[in-house]
């Protein structure tokens, strides 16, 4: 899942969010033109909200792993600024006229971290290792389209049938079963990169589980992470291919969950970026290090259709009614104004602003979804009114009098916030209902989501650059479609969406499926956020694209 908050990766937040107590020593570059300035070492000390989860990208499901694997790893290509696609390991590509297959000329001086040198044949290893079932790749549902993968994930084709193919050491062909409108946009994520077959067979199941047992291919390897420790650090990899274009030797990363933490930090030296929330945004907005960036995460409340804790919570939450009721009762727009204060703006629908724009008249796609004078069915509108007459519906047709659940959340300052704010309106709002905030760490919850161990659950999604990549999650049976939400005409829809050449249709179906999403209420959306740094003013080259990837460190410098 891609869950954000971060410098910005690419996978996702993105799924989105300890009193640090070791201080990293920040070692700027001397000025002058002395021999020890031109030598000094370039490195800087920046927060980030949760640990390291896992370095195998088949398996990297949150947003810190995709922010370090968006450095230390390379794929095909690198989403640049603006989301412009720009060459990676592969040097250039061409798409056939009938838009099936992908032919990708890869570079000669790529080599792995160990100086063996990288081809092909690491793709095809790769891809294939993440549409194999035994793998359980969390991602593995991205490779639908491309050549036989739906048949191999479902264990009714072997992963040596999926269309891709090394032609020579220095080419890779992909064959698709339909034209793929995002296949040059997904090459970045984490599920796409090569995997480095001897690391990968030599450490088994414990691959990627430590910075010692995995391979590396990109800008940085990783030092000091044991699997579970709160600081690790990125080291300059001098095998890379671009490595003139990697300016910064030592990037550290410092667990900081609470954003007071890390201003205190930040204004102490211990660091060169950090986030914000709540009054800090208000009290920081005028420092020369403050930086607002709209993204395109957006957060979202879930309600487990399919196994919460008792059969009772089951039956309420495939009931639309209680869904209507939950979300109704929800003013979002006077949360992220006054309780966010941060720049987050209020969800216009399960897709976040910015994502795409139609083909024929520009309109960006989540105001076109958007149902604005239908309350009942926006999926986003307050009214606490329709909210108690659904609630009241609801409970009447299950035979009860009121509900209790455990709603999930991570342990950090921002999603304290919103827990609170969601147990009052709830409460407030609906006669009869308990609801008791559980806090947990951020793998934890990661954890539950993935095995649907939860009443209620609080998540974001960092999406790609397109709509498809909020929709997707919701098809039937998905990976990421945590509450098990099902309906056969959106999966239709959807089906249509990434099979048709025709950009209209396209275009046209996602709009539906969007409204149907809303109208089912199958998730619960809450807003779409705004990242807010204190980064030094040295640091140069920074892309904060405001949505999919970006190129991580690379270009960066220290001035």
């Amino acid at each position: 899942m891609k869950t954000v908050n971060r410098h910005k990766g690419s996978w996702p937040a993105r799924v989105g969010l300890l009193a640090a107590t070791a201080a990293s020593v920040l070692l700027l570059a001397a000025c002058g033109n002395s021999k020890a300035s031109a030598s000094a070492t370039k490195a800087i000390t920046v927060s980030i909200p949760s640990q390291l989860e896992t370095l195998d990208g088949a398996q990297a499901a949150d947003t810190s792993s995709g922010e370090v694997l968006t450095n230390v790893e390379e794929g095909l290509v690198v989403m640049g600024k603006h989301n412009k696609l720009q060459p990676g390991i592969a040097k250039s590509w061409t798409k056939s006229a009938d838009g099936l297959t992908y032919t990708f000329e890869l570079r000669h001086d790529a080599k792995w971290a160990d100086g063996k040198p990288l081809n092909a044949h690491d793709f095809v290893y790769s891809w294939r290792r993440n549409v194999d079932p035994k793998t359980k790749a969390v991602n593995a549902y991205r490779y639908s389209g491309i050549k036989n993968a739906d048949a191999i994930n479902s264990g009714k084709q072997d992963p040596s049938t999926l269309g891709v193919q090394a032609d020579g050491d220095y080419k890779l062909v992909v064959h698709l079963e339909h034209p793929m409108a995002t296949f040059l946009s997904m090459m970045p994520n984490a599920e796409f990169l090569p995997a480095e077959r001897s690391v990968v067979t030599k450490y088994g199941s414990k691959y990627g589980t430590n910075a010692a047992k995995t391979g590396y291919d990109g800008p940085y390897t990783l030092k000091s992470w044991n699997g579970t420790n709160d600081s690790w650090t990125l080291v300059k990899n001098n095998k890379y291919w671009n490595k003139k274009n990697v300016h910064l030797d030592k990037v550290t990363y410092q667990v900081v969950k609470t954003t007071s933490t890390g201003l205190n930090m930040f204004e102490s030296g211990q660091l060169d970026q950090t986030e914000l929330s709540g009054d800090e945004v208000k009290n920081e907005k005028n420092d020369k290090s403050f930086k607002q960036v709209l993204s395109g995460v957006g957060t979202y409340v879930v309600t487990n259709e399919k196994a919460p804790s008792n059969d009772t919570l089951k039956r309420a939450f495939n009931n639309v009614d209680i869904r209507k009721a939950l979300s109704l009762s929800i003013d979002r727009k006077t949360f992220t104004q006054n309780t966010l204060a941060d720049g987050s703006q209020p969800a216009l629908g399960f897709v976040s602003r910015d994502l795409g724009q139609n083909p024929k008249t520009g309109t960006d796609f989540a105001q076109e979804a958007y149902v604005k004078n239908d309350p009942a069915n926006s999926g986003v509108s307050y009214n606490r009114k329709l909210a108690q007459q659904y609630w009241a519906k609801g409970l009447k047709e299950l035979g009860l009098n009121g509900l209790s659940f455990n709603l999930t959340v991570d342990e950090d300052d921002q999603w304290d916030q919103i827990s609170q704010y969601l147990q009052e309106a709830w409460t407030k709002n609906l006669k009869g209902l308990k609801v008791t905030v559980k806090k947990v760490p951020k793998a934890t919850r990661v954890k539950d989501l993935l095995g649907n161990d939860f009443d209620v659950i609080l998540t974001s999604w960092s999406p790609d650059y397109d709509p498809t990549t909020f929709l997707d999650m919701m098809v039937t049976g998905n990976s990421y479609n945590f509450g098990g939400w099902s309906n056969s005409e959106y999966d239709s829809l959807m089906n249509t969406v990434h099979t048709t050449a025709n950009e209209t249709e396209r275009w046209n179906d996602m709009v539906k499926a969007e409204k149907l999403l809303m109208k089912e209420q199958g998730v619960i959306p809450l807003y779409q956020n705004a990242t807010n740094y204190l980064r030094n003013t040295k640091l140069t080259g920074m892309v904060d694209n405001a949505a999919g990837g970006n190129p991580g460190w690379r270009g960066v410098d220290l001035k």
